[in-house]
């Protein structure tokens, strides 16, 4: 029976007493037993180690998630060994290692780990997009709630030929890494990492590495050694050399951040718009709890931009970064300073003022910008900056603060100071500026400029440039307001005064008003409203106009002058000019209507009016309309031009034609105008000038082309013409190749025939039936002072109709001394085949001369003539009045009987030798002899009539005189002739100290009657022309018609013969 359990249970004294020794007993006892199965348990334990080693791996690396597999080299109490380590995919594994070995230390507290050695251990894993990853070992590597403090831990690890491959999407990154040591301090190994190709961002680099040593001490990691790249290329932007990082960085025990010092020094650099020769970095730096903080220095050397060079750039400071994770650098905070030498201009920059140089060339700019250059020049060697800045970033925002910043040249003058400066930038908007600036310098222009708060809290910019100069040139900026609006749009206003040389010409006191705004887009609008410029005096070639103030508007309710993404335009409009001022020292008015620009487009002037020269003896010129077509080149129409030279008495009337300026030449083509004679009465009829050219270009003018006659069409003259706008000299060659007189019929706009009475409208009534070719060539020169004009002209064989008569083969030159006011040298001589003033002539010689307002000067005319001459006497044509033509012909010598033989009096026969005079006359009636005589030289001579007598029943004196006739001796003969050449001339015919001839009937009454002195007197009445046209061939029908009196019937009825009395 159990005992009760509510009971309590007693013993015994003799129990009690036995009790000790029973248990000690017992304990031995149990102690034996206990270390027998001990003993017994430990062997078979040590005999199974293998079995419980595996199993327990196998369960850790279960609970670790980790696939793997291994064999067990040794189980031993201090030392296991492990080989063959494969953790992930035996076919890809993520680590492998060949040995591992754990090595226990025991203490009191049981064993421990004492040493962990890896041999050859093979880590591989993969960073894509952002995320580093070991495949299996990311969960043991990467725990997501771990509550371990970060750190290393505290193992003794040596690591024999450690390697790894990480790949990833910026190329392959191999390791290698070996050492010892425990992890929490006193490691020390060697870490080497090769890249050999890098690709990230658009750019490619090869050749990365490092190396160095790894240690760690208080349970902070550190590597110190190179880390180099052989080269870096970004597409075709960018490009570096190699480049070598001495690297000593030290990690926080914790891994919450790390101290560094670094210094890079790297080969070539370019990138868009930069380049450098070298490229230096260094500095400390400590990177902890989001953020970066320490001292950076850094320089370039061989620095080069297309604006800038520099020998050396630098910046030594320090910086406060504080960062957001995953978003980057929140706020940065740089305090130091800047620092360079050897500045100079970039070569686009040298190019840039050589090219405004050359563009300027002949201008005022052209000197500035020369002196500009040399001072530059001058200064840039051994030149200086030295400086101290502030840059701050809060987010996107950022501003920078140079308090003071100094350029200073070789010299050691401060070319450009800078202080307050500061530049705030927001995304989206125009940086905002406020400071101030000086720029100064033996040769450079001296600007101060000065950045502040405007209309609320906005910058304004106010800038001033005294007289630049250069001699006579200067440039002046009085005063230059910038400010910024609400939008961030600059509004700008100011005024540029200049004086010096422009192209040309030069221009003196020119004040230009400047006003527009550029918008945050950058679109510029210049003169939104009508702008005043003003200049004291502007000279362009001979020209220099007064002073003047015009008034320029814009157009369409737009700015003057616009610039955007559409590129650049411009319209404006001026009401009307009106200049004055003088061509040399002639005086020079110039007015027009409207004038109107719009660029692109057209640029349009009407009713351009230029008067030069004193009112009285002005040159004048209208323009009534000017079209140009603005684009790359000036081209456009012209039309309505007038033109009265005062220097040549031609008027220039309905000039049109294209234009157009190219490459600083102004062309017009195809120019059609009309020339007519300014003088009263006029030399010339007008005349058509066709397809003229003329340029313009530095200041000359050369001008080609061919006049007409309107009507006929018929070429008249080429013109060539060289004039010098700046000295006011000029030169034309007048040249007619062959200019034809016919009498084909006028059609107009045809080629028909051709008189000079079309030409000259002082040859009506003088020269008619013109044929034959005029052919010749006549300069005229000019200057500012006098005009002077030469030529020759002359024909081979010209025939025409004068007042007198026929007029055949007229050949010889006329030499012009005064070819516009038609003036001839002295004694002109021309050949006459033939000329018929009543009575032929051949084979003469006329010597005349032209003499100012259009008088015909004859000298004298001479031809031989029935064994004697005719000769014209000197006498004088005003051709420009009407007036009677008179003439005066002279005979000397002539033989009786070869003028009866000519007349062809076959009942008349004479002996005798005779001179005498023709006096003619023409006038509006026609033409007339006047106290025309013939007279016999002595000793007289003989005259017979040895016609039929038609009177039958005639007084014996009648018979008388009619025997005597039949041979009658005379001592002295004269023939007087007076009359109308169209009409009657009364022919009178004197015979004294007569005589019977031998030949004829005597008696002895004749014989008494003989001894009488008898006279003589004969009248003959006919027709003049009737007369002698036996003497030589009719002219054609018509041939005189035109001429002064001389207008022959169309049915051409013979004259009725001649009748004679005694």
């Amino acid at each position: 029976m159990m005992p009760d359990e509510s009971e309590p249970v007693t013993e015994s004294p003799d129990e009690a007493a036995a009790a000790p020794r029973r248990s000690k007993r017992k304990y031995r006892k149990t102690a034996l037993i206990s270390a027998g199965a001990f003993a017994a348990l430990a062997a078979g334990l040590w005999s199974a180690r293998e079995q419980i080693a595996q199993r327990l791996i196998d369960r850790q690396l279960t609970q670790m998630g980790l696939p793997g597999r291994y064999a067990i080299q040794t189980i031993g109490a201090d030392r296991q060994v492990l080989r063959d380590l494969v953790i992930g995919d035996p076919a890809h594994p993520d680590l492998t290692i060949a040995r591992a070995e754990l090595r226990l230390s025991y203490g009191l507290l049981g064993p421990r780990i004492g040493q962990i050695i890896l041999d050859k251990p093979r880590l591989y894993g993969t960073y894509r997009q952002g995320k580093l990853s070991f495949g299996a070992l990311d969960s043991l590597l990467f725990p997501k709630d771990s509550t371990a403090p970060a750190g290393l831990p505290d193992l003794d690890l040596q690591l024999i030929d450690g390697r790894a491959l990480l790949e990833s999407e910026y190329g392959r990154l191999a390791v290698k890494a070996e050492g010892a040591g425990n992890l929490a301090g006193g490691f020390a190994g060697k870490l080497a990492a090769v890249m050999p190709t890098v690709a990230a961002g658009g750019c490619a680099g090869e050749g990365l590495s490092a190396y160095g040593k790894v240690s760690v001490s208080s349970g902070k990691p550190r590597f110190a050694g190179p880390v180099r790249l052989a080269g870096l290329v970004c597409g075709k932007t960018v490009a570096a050399g190699p480049a070598a990082l001495a690297l000593d960085v030290t990690g926080d025990k914790d891994f919450g951040g790390a101290a560094a010092k670094a210094k890079l020094e790297a080969g070539k650099l370019a990138v868009p718009g930069l380049a450098a020769a070298r490229l230096g970095l260094g500095g400390e730096l400590a990177l902890k709890a989001g953020g970066l903080r320490g001292h950076l220095t850094g320089e370039a050397g061989g620095v080069r931009t297309a604006g800038l060079v520099a020998g050396t750039l630098g910046v030594d400071g320090d910086l406060d970064a504080r960062f957001d994770a995953g978003r980057g650098a929140d706020s940065l905070v740089f305090r130091g300073g800047i620092s360079g030498r050897g500045l100079a201009r970039g070569a686009a920059s040298e190019q840039a003022l050589a090219g405004a140089q050359a563009a300027a060339a002949g201008t005022l700019v052209a000197p500035l910008i020369a002196r500009l250059r040399g001072a530059l020049a001058r200064e840039e060697r051994g030149s200086r900056l030295t400086g101290d800045v502030v840059l701050r970033r809060e987010g996107a925002q950022w501003t920078l603060v140079a308090p003071s910043a100094v350029l200073r040249g070789g010299s050691g003058a401060a070319l450009l100071a800078v202080s307050r400066l500061q530049v705030a930038a927001q995304p989206g908007k125009l940086p905002r500026l406020t400071g101030n600036f000086v720029m100064a310098g033996d040769g450079l222009p001296p600007i101060s400029g000065r950045m502040e708060p405007g209309a609320g809290g906005r910058p304004a910019l106010r800038l001033r440039m005294a007289d630049y100069r250069v001699g006579a040139d200067r440039l002046a900026l009085p005063l230059l307001e910038v400010a910024q609006g609400p939008g961030g749009a600059l509004t700008f206003s100011g005024t540029v005064q200049a004086s010096g040389a422009l192209p040309g010409g030069a221009v003196r006191g020119a004040v230009l008003p400047i006003a527009g705004t550029l918008s945050p887009r950058g679109d510029l609008a210049l003169w939104p409203r009508c702008v005043t410029p003003s200049f004291a005096s502007l000279a362009v070639g001979a020209v220099t106009l007064d002073e003047r103030r015009l008034t320029i508007c814009p157009a369409g309710g737009r700015a003057i002058v616009q610039s955007g993404p559409r590129g650049l335009s411009a319209a404006l409009g001026i009401s009307a000019l009106a200049l004055s001022g003088r061509m040399g020292e002639t005086p020079l008015v110039l007015t027009t209507g409207p004038v109107g620009l719009a660029w692109p487009g057209t640029l349009t002037v009407r009713g351009a009016d230029v008067v030069l020269g004193p009112q009285d003896t002005a040159t004048r010129m209208r323009l009534t309309n000017l079209v140009a077509r603005l684009g790359k080149d000036f081209t456009g129409t012209f039309d309505g031009v007038d033109a009265k030279l005062a220097a040549v008495p031609l008027d220039i009337t309905g000039a049109a034609g294209d234009w157009r300026y190219a490459g600083g030449v102004l062309t017009l083509s195809g120019v059609r105008f009309a020339a007519a004679d300014r003088l009263q009465p006029a030399r010339f009829k007008t005349l058509a000038g066709e397809d003229a050219v003329l340029t313009l270009k530095d200041n000359r003018v050369t001008a080609e082309a061919l006049v007409r006659e309107p009507d006929s069409r018929r070429d008249v003259m080429r013109v060539s013409l060289r004039h010098d706008l700046a000295t006011a000299r000029g030169h034309a060659d007048l040249t007619v190749d062959g200019l034809v007189f016919d009498k084909g019929k006028i059609v107009p706009g045809k080629v028909g025939g051709l008189q000079p009475k079309t030409l000259a409208p002082q040859f009506q009534g003088v020269i008619a039936d013109a044929e034959g070719t005029v052919r010749g060539k006549g300069v005229v020169d000019w200057s500012a002072e006098t005009v002077t004009s030469s030529g020759a002209f002359g024909t081979d064989k010209l025939d025409f109709s004068a007042a007198f008569g026929l007029v055949h083969g007229v050949s010889g030159t006329l030499e012009f001394t005064d070819l516009i006011g038609m003036v001839t040298a002295p004694h002109q001589t021309l050949r006459v085949a033939s000329a018929n003033p009543g009575i032929e002539v051949t084979d003469g010689v006329v010597d005349i001369e032209l003499l100012a307002g259009q008088v015909v000067r004859i000298n004298s005319g001479l031809w031989p003539f029935l064994g004697g001459r005719l000769k014209l006497a000197q006498g004088d044509l005003r051709l420009t009045v009407n007036e009677p033509r008179r003439f005066r012909i002279e005979i000397e010598g002539i033989d009786a009987a070869k003028f009866l033989e000519r007349m062809e009096l076959a009942n008349l026969s004479a002996t005798g030798t005779f001179d005498g005079r023709l006096p003619l006359e023409f006038d509006a009636n026609g033409g007339r002899i006047t106290g025309g005589q013939l007279i016999s030289r002595p000793p007289g001579g003989t005259v017979s009539y040895v016609g039929a007598l038609s009177y039958k029943d005639l007084s014996a004196m009648a018979n008388f005189a009619f025997d005597a006739l039949k041979s009658l001796d005379y001592s002295s003969m004269t023939i007087g002739m007076d009359g109308n050449l169209a009409g009657d001339v009364v022919t009178r015919v004197e015979f004294t100290g007569i005589k019977q001839g031998k030949d004829t009937k005597q008696n002895f009454v004749t014989r008494q009657i003989g001894k009488i002195p008898v006279k003589f007197n004969v009248n003959i009445h006919a027709p003049f022309y009737s007369l002698i046209s036996s003497m030589n061939p009719q002219p054609p029908p018509g041939a005189l018609n035109g001429l002064p009196g001389f207008t022959e019937p169309a049915s051409g009825v013979q004259p009725p013969a001649s009748s004679t009395k005694p």
